[in-house]
């Protein structure tokens, strides 16, 4: 008995450090060095997604070690079409229309995109079934309509599929009436996963009968388009909390997914520079141009890594912060 016991306390330790390897947290260490892409990531890191109004311009000043200064604007650009310049495309995504993700992702998204909506094309030309009917009666979201629906608990999620035009609902009708569930939500599932689709009546923890998706879940589109992470990672403390809300529990098994995403975003932003938490007094050289800021308010971080700090401006104010990597969250 005493033996089982102290497997099953071995386990729950285990599990324990498992789920906190997964969550990272920005650490104070010293960087040598940054690319502008980098500065990108640390204002995105400070942007709050509460405002979602896009900025007309984003300023990047860095200071590197020797203390020799460089600085880049970006202009809001609607023409803006992606390129090999990671910082400019970046840049891009807080300068354009924030709510409107398909409309920016459509380029890199535009393959699988095409081969959704034929795939969902074929799903309703297969659904023949005497005195039943199928429409598509939600397809694409803003950000805006999907930070809604989980507001109001009508979503678990912050980011969906939805938002990149790549999930759809289906409602079934059955002599013009409509059908919350029922075994047709089965047979609709069982052709379209025939067709390669995901059915939502498969998720764990929150099956969902009237969905269809491109991808197994966000972890499979974020490893098929590394890029999107820059999306996904307005949302990492909420995915964390879920994640860890279920550990705790015991219920892992229901938020898989929540794991799986998490594991993905920690592949491309682990050991990646990021801004610590705890904001710090001004240091004494940036009162050289403090007052200048102040009076041209606009969004700009100002980097320098001589003396490792950061200093993130969007309005009349700004913050300064300590440099640092992201790391797994060591809990003593």
């Amino acid at each position: 008995m005493r033996k089982a016991l102290i497997l099953v306390y071995l386990s729950i330790i285990s599990c324990a450090a498992y789920s906190q390897s997964l969550i990272r947290t920005c650490q104070t260490s010293r960087l040598d060095s940054l690319q502008w892409k980098d500065l990108v990531w640390m204002f995105s890191q400070q942007d709050s997604i509460s405002n979602l109004e896009p900025y007309q311009n984003l300023t990047l000043i860095l200071e590197d070690a020797q203390g020799i200064r460089t600085e880049k604007t970006f202009q809001s650009d609607s023409t803006f079409r992606m390129n090999d310049s990671v910082d400019e495309y970046l840049a891009q995504r807080i300068l354009i229309d924030k709510p409107d993700l398909t409309a920016f992702w459509a380029l890199e998204l535009e393959d699988d995109i095409r081969l959704f909506k034929a795939l969902k094309d074929s799903l309703q030309a297969k659904f023949k079934f005497r005195h039943y009917a199928m429409r598509y009666s939600s397809e694409t979201r803003s950000l805006k309509q999907q930070l809604s629906l989980q507001k109001r608990g009508r979503s678990k999620i912050a980011l969906s599929m939805h938002n990149f035009s790549l999930a759809a609902d289906v409602a079934i009708y059955r002599k013009k009436r409509y059908l919350k569930r029922g075994m047709m939500y089965d047979k609709m599932g069982t052709l379209a996963k025939d067709l390669g689709l995901y059915w939502g009546g498969d998720f764990v923890g929150f099956p969902d009968l009237g969905h269809i998706q491109a991808f197994k879940n966000s972890a499979a589109l974020l490893r098929q388009h590394p890029n999107l992470a820059f999306e996904f990672e307005h949302f990492k403390n909420n995915y964390e909390q879920i994640y860890v809300q279920k550990a705790n529990l015991g219920r892992e098994d229901l938020v898989q997914d929540t794991r799986d995403l998490l594991e993905a975003m920690n592949e491309f932003r682990m050991m990646q520079p990021c801004l610590c938490e705890i904001a710090q007094p001004i240091p004494e050289s940036a009162h050289i141009w403090m007052e200048s800021y102040q009076q041209n308010p606009k969004p700009r971080i100002h980097v320098n890594v001589k003396e490792q700090w950061a200093y993130v401006q969007r309005g009349n104010n700004g913050y300064f912060f300590p440099l640092g990597l992201w790391k797994p969250q060591v809990k003593m």
